[in-house]
């Protein structure tokens, strides 16, 4: 044993007190090497390499908007709309209103069962995640679709993101929202399918139950309703609500906008509009709204 660390190293065999030396000897090194600054012969194996999230991937700008076909008749403009309810209706206006340019979004509310809290409101934001995660990165995916992300203001609590190809679909919570179990069972039992002409339909499993047509909260509106435009444009807003009266209405995507704004109701359907307001004054005068189931 007298050539050097090397040979104590190799000197272990495959039984006999040889082992438990060699042993002794190795800890001995170690130790040694640790108190006079040497570096060991012993190397750590690397770090295990960051694994990279969706953040980067998710957080791209997109439409989030349809874009209706529609057909013409004597200078107006048809077109079959679909509220995120799966119920439908025919909307006509006069061809320079141009809805189906401005483009349409579903908006509906839901709450778990047994929960005190308040509806919350499920939209579509403009932009797609990149809408949401005003560059920042990802928290996390909750399941396979639905990804978590940070307020998107102070007063708000984290975002859930549901992917619908290819819609994207944002729960924006409270403050001091929901716990993380009760953000899985959202994320577990929302559901949704495109129709054939593009729009979302929306469905819960329980204890995830969505707001009816005509479902309000000191009149608000919570149940299925469709936005054309928004941003700088007009924002019109369709809400079937059995017995409309919009006297006991208070729509707040139209008010808390401060701009001109007018309402009606046509066939059980809530009709309310805001924006400049010539082309309010001129969609209101022009839209006709038919429900067709």
């Amino acid at each position: 044993m007298a050539g050097g660390q090397h040979d104590i190293i190799e000197a272990r065999s495959q039984g006999g007190p040889w082992r438990w030396i060699a042993g002794a000897a190795l800890v001995a090194l170690v130790a040694w090497n640790l108190l006079t600054g040497r570096e060991s012969d012993v190397v750590p194996p690397p770090p295990p390499q960051p694994v990279p999230t969706r953040a980067g991937v998710v957080a791209e700008q997109v439409p989030n908007v349809l874009h209706p076909r529609f057909r013409q008749k004597g200078g107006r403009e048809i077109i079959d709309v679909v509220f995120p309810d799966g119920s439908a209706a025919e909307v006509s206006y006069p061809a320079e209103v141009g809805l189906a340019k401005l483009g349409v979004r579903p908006a509906m509310s839901g709450r778990l069962d047994g929960d005190p809290g308040p509806y919350r409101q499920l939209n579509v934001p403009s932009g797609g995640p990149a809408g949401v995660s005003q560059g920042r990165p990802m928290i996390r995916q909750l399941v396979k679709g639905v990804t978590l992300w940070p307020p998107m203001s102070a007063a708000e609590g984290e975002v859930l993101l549901f992917a619908f190809d290819p819609w994207f679909v944002a729960l924006r919570d409270l403050k001091n929202g929901m716990p993380f179990e009760q953000r899985m069972l959202w994320a577990r039992n929302l559901r949704g399918r495109v129709t054939k002409g593009g729009y979302l339909v929306l469905d819960a499993r329980p204890p995830l139950r969505l707001a009816a047509r005509g479902e309000s909260l000191r009149g608000e509106p919570l149940g299925p309703q469709l936005w054309f435009g928004g941003a700088r444009e007009t924002l019109l807003v369709l809400a079937p609500i059995p017995g409309c009266d919009v006297a006991s209405i208070e729509l707040s995507v139209i008010e808390r906008r401060r701009r001109f704004s007018a309402e009606s109701c046509q066939d059980d359907v809530y009709v309310a509009a805001s924006g400049e307001q010539g082309h309010v004054e001129r969609t209101m005068a022009g839209i006709t709204v038919r429900r067709t189931t």
